[in-house]
């Protein structure tokens, strides 16, 4: 019996130490977001020969909901589009220097086939 009490203050000690100290992962806080610079060109596909959706004004906010490795965003427009949904209804920036998240790391890497195929799936 002392051999449990004693393993259980042990173990309780333990656990205190772990959550004074940090070492317990958190939740990640606020969102991934990019703030336009300058005038930019949003595309329909992580590809600027794919259609041009449409442009963001400087000082415009979206929040980044997926990249590529080649350096683009993708983001929600906030625009309804019948169907599109996942990375379908995602609009596309090419990250450059007018864009500097710091946050990707925590956001969805996809390719540009990841999203040709969203949007086949979705027949737009």
């Amino acid at each position: 019996m002392k051999k449990i009490r004693y393993s259980i203050i042990v173990l309780a000690m333990l656990v205190l130490t772990l959550i004074l100290s940090g070492c317990f992962p958190t939740a990640p806080t606020g969102t991934c977001e990019f703030t336009a610079n300058i005038l930019l060109t949003v595309y329909r596909l992580p590809d600027n020969t794919s259609a041009v959706f449409g442009t963001i004004s400087s000082g415009e906010t979206h929040a980044v909901l997926a990249h590529t490795a080649e350096g683009w965003v993708g983001f929600d427009p906030g625009i309804a589009q019948a169907g599109n949904i996942g990375l379908a209804h995602h609009r596309w920036v090419q990250l450059n220097a007018t864009l500097s998240p710091s946050c990707l790391a925590g956001i969805d890497l996809v390719t540009l086939s990841d999203v040709q195929a969203d949007v086949a799936a979705s027949g737009s």
